[in-house]
């Protein structure tokens, strides 16, 4: 259960990472942000194609969603958000409500509602360790995860733009003074969010299929941001197992006695943390001088 857990949390941790990333750079709480993964997932579909009708190769068809995750993302910004700087935060999150609703009927009338299958994307099957059997699906989704967290860690720490983008998140007027563009951080961070969202539903989708459903887990990304801490990037990490662990532990030995108990356990800890900790657990608390 706890190894499971960890491999299906790396992936819950991998999406909300894109939550933070636009809520640092814009203050965007953005609650379309489980339709940007359900659309990437469908259009990664209808570039690869199903078992019974390939189109093009994997590796093709993954490089032509993510120009579109990067299109998508350039746009979003463009022409919805650029519009809501200076304007109060609660209509920047009336507007991502507009999204959810728009987005999820684009899908609907485009590709249906019905659950489509990939084709073969990565391994499928059991795997036995040493008596713990384990899905060979979710330990390469598991291993893809957390090569694209070290590659984004090592943008972020290691890269001049990163830099800039994180002096960006930290004090946006001192980064202003210092020649780093607002505008083109508000570009690279829709274009991550977008990025981040897509690569989270296809790995989801290799494994459940592309569906609609999948807009669920803006609800498991509100639960692990908020757990970690809305700013923080090593919080999306701790946030992800410690949801997906909770959830295989109370599934396994509650479900029988309180039935659906699963879909309850974020909410729970969203609570919990709340209570004992509001700012996450990763969070920082802000400082006010008199």
């Amino acid at each position: 259960l706890i190894l499971s857990g960890v491999l299906v949390g790396s992936v819950y941790g991998l999406i909300a990472m894109g939550f933070v990333i636009v809520y640092r750079s814009s203050r965007v709480f953005n609650m379309a942000y489980g339709q940007f993964a359900v659309l990437g997932s469908f259009v990664a579909w209808t570039f690869m194609g199903s078992p019974n009708a390939p189109r093009l190769p994997v590796s093709l068809a993954l490089f032509l969603t993510l120009l579109f995750a990067i299109a998508f993302g350039l746009l979003v910004e463009r022409v919805l958000f650029r519009r809501m700087i200076g304007r109060p935060l609660f209509s920047s999150f009336i507007l991502t409500l507009g999204m959810l609703a728009l987005f999820n009927s684009i899908v609907m009338i485009v590709w249906g509602p019905n659950t489509l299958v990939f084709a073969q994307t990565v391994p499928k099957g059991p795997v036995n360790i040493g008596g713990i059997v384990l899905a060979k699906e979710y330990i390469w989704t598991f291993f893809i995860a957390v090569a694209i967290v070290i590659a984004f860690v090592f943008f972020f720490r290691r890269t001049k733009l990163g830099l800039a983008i994180r002096a960006a998140y930290d004090h946006q007027v001192a980064a202003q003074c210092l020649g780093v563009s607002a505008r083109l951080n508000s570009q690279i961070a829709w274009c991550l969010c977008t990025v981040l969202a897509t690569a989270g539903g296809i790995l989801v989708a290799s494994v459940q299929g592309a569906s609609v459903i999948l807009a669920e887990i803006v609800m498991v990304t509100l639960a692990i941001v908020l757990v970690g801490g809305l700013e923080s990037m090593e919080g999306c990490i701790l946030g992800g197992l410690v949801l997906a662990i909770g959830e295989n532990l109370a599934i396994y030995y509650l479900a029988s006695y309180l039935p659906g108990v699963g879909g309850v356990v974020g909410v729970v800890l969203i609570l919990l943390v709340l209570i004992i900790r509001p700012s996450g657990l990763f969070g920082t608390k802000p400082v006010e001088r008199v």
